[in-house]
């Protein structure tokens, strides 16, 4: 089983990605262990063929649900979608996701940069090939 601490999360993005501290708004050790915990209960610990790129898979997918908190706690709740294109003051930004993280179950995790990661990371496991070879059977 593949798991990670508080410190591994925080010596894996060391570099800014978040404020860590002990006094609100920084990232406290109970978002990260709490992030932990929600990432691990939808993680599929089977899918990776080593241990690295699970672990790999397990830092964003719990980057994804700590981001996720932090934008709730930043929009005092409001849901957002999945931003498709924006304008203020003559700029203009679009995103380009790729459809396959749109679709179904993996749209909710396109709405980070994490979870983007996370599904890059995930996919080319979560896929499986399926073959048809003719033939048949004997009575």
């Amino acid at each position: 089983m593949i798991t990670i601490t508080v410190a591994d999360f925080k010596a894996y993005f060391s570099r800014g990605q978040f404020a860590y501290g002990t006094v609100l708004p920084a990232v406290l050790d109970a978002d990260i262990t709490k992030a932990i915990a929600e990432a691990s209960g939808v993680f599929n610990f089977g899918l990776y063929p080593t241990d690295a790129i699970g672990i790999q898979a397990l830092e964003y997918l719990t980057a994804h649900f700590l981001q996720g908190t932090l934008d709730a706690t930043d929009s005092q709740g409001q849901a957002e979608g999945i931003q498709s294109a924006r304008s203020a003051g003559g700029i203009s930004e679009s995103l380009a996701i790729a459809p396959w993280m749109l679709e179904g179950e993996y749209a909710l995790y396109a709405t980070t940069f994490y979870g983007r990661r996370w599904l890059t990371i995930s996919k080319p496991y979560a896929d499986g090939a399926v073959f048809a070879i003719g033939g048949a059977t004997t009575p």
